[in-house]
């Protein structure tokens, strides 16, 4: 931890604005982000974020992309699966993936500490799979940024949309006896659907002539053929490619028959599904652990490792290999109880241990978590802050904006 934590506060590169209008969020049907609950999630503050500051995290994110690659290509020569939580009956399809799919990872989002005012950047983890925050990077603060340009005299750094199209079209390219129809399905949360509606305007710019969005439940699966909707009575469409927000890791473990129909699926050249699977070893947290053991000197890296004991100070955030929105953390300040807990639905998978990163804070004593989406390349930087010790679902959402 940081003993002199406000030579590194963001104060001075906050700019305060007025809210982001709500008749501009109906517009663009995204009242959804400031209705109930989320009242408070965007905040109208914006960070100035210099451009070398923004290379450099785009810097970073590119290096622990190679890095994560390297580290995954590692875990699948040495077949130390159970290490990464990966079941067994995932394996065959994962590797199958490492070999054949590792340029097709559509969107993912790094997650980091630090960035600013020479707070150096550190790798908190990666969100490979089925990451979130899109509609708000890609759309939201760019309206919000729009509203206020007098106030703010500068852009946010967001290609995300053109970033996820150009991947389409790569993706489209690279299978070239695919026809260009895209099927998208979530489990139904709200907020999914609004991340889901980021990659169907990509894809409308990348080329798929159609796009539908559909309810996983309504899919029909079919290991042979491929991923079918029923239009109408005895009507059915095939879609070559799917877009899916539902984790790779709650299909491998919760939908052990849907995980088999998958394999067949896509290593029978029925269907694209992405991302692809090989994403779920990405997502483990484990990878952290075999990115340190490649390069524990390397300088965006925190201490990782599978044992408390490795961290004799007892200064460490212990997480859980698969696990989302901040649960089952425990924040760990030389004491062998945690100074901070929380909740969730994923403590029973094993865990990992990590050293405690530096943030960027400010007067209140929010910490601000930069993010990098990535997309083949760096496409879009976001923010978000709180003032707790571990950021989740009760985070605000930070505007920004390059100077």
């Amino acid at each position: 931890m940081v003993e002199n934590q406000q030579d590194h506060t963001v104060d001075n590169r906050i700019i305060k604005t007025s809210s982001l209008s709500l008749r501009t969020l109906r517009k663009y049907n995204l009242e959804w982000f400031a209705a109930g609950e989320n009242a408070d999630y965007f905040s109208p503050d914006f960070l100035a974020v210099s451009e070398d500051e923004l290379n450099a995290f785009r810097t970073a994110a590119k290096e622990i992309q190679r890095l994560a690659i390297e580290a995954m290509k590692m875990v699948a020569d040495q077949n130390r699966w159970k290490e990464a939580s990966i079941p067994e009956a995932a394996i065959p399809l994962v590797k199958y993936s490492i070999e054949n799919e590792l340029d097709q990872q559509l969107v993912g989002r790094y997650d980091f500490s630090g960035g600013m005012d020479g707070l150096p950047i550190k790798f908190l983890e990666f969100n490979a799979d089925t990451c979130s925050l899109m509609p708000e990077t890609a759309l939201v603060q760019d309206k919000h940024a729009a509203q206020e340009k007098r106030k703010l005299k500068g852009q946010p750094y967001n290609f995300l949309i053109n970033g996820i199209a150009k991947q389409l079209e790569r993706i489209l390219e690279k299978h070239p006896n695919k026809s260009n129809s895209l099927l998208i399905t979530t489990l139904g949360y709200e907020e999914d659907w609004h991340n889901a509606d980021v990659v169907a305007q990509a894809a409308s710019y990348a080329g798929f002539e159609e796009v539908k969005s559909s309810n996983m439940e309504d899919i029909i699966f079919s290991p042979d053929e491929g991923i079918y909707i029923e239009k109408s009575k005895d009507e059915f469409r095939r879609y070559d490619f799917l877009y899916k927000v539902v984790p790779w890791e709650f299909i491998a473990y919760e939908e052990p028959e849907l995980l088999g129909i998958l394999d067949n699926i896509i290593r029978g050249g029925h269907g694209v599904v992405l991302n692809p699977a090989y994403t779920m070893l990405l997502q483990s947290k484990a990878i952290m652990k075999f990115m340190y053991e490649l390069a524990p000197d390397f300088k965006y890296l925190l201490k990782t490792t599978f044992n408390q004991h490795d961290f004799p100070n007892k200064k460490y955030v212990r997480k859980p290999v698969f696990g989302r929105m901040g649960e089952n953390i425990g924040f760990f300040d030389g004491n062998s109880t945690p100074a901070y807990e929380t909740e969730g639905d994923y403590g029973t998978f094993p865990p990992v241990y990590q050293e405690l990163a530096e943030f960027n804070i400010d007067e209140e004593e929010h910490r601000y978590q930069p993010s990098i989406f990535w997309t083949g390349e760096s496409s879009a930087l976001c923010f978000r802050r709180q003032d707790d010790l571990v950021i989740d679902d009760d985070a605000e959402f930070v505007g920004h904006i390059i100077k």
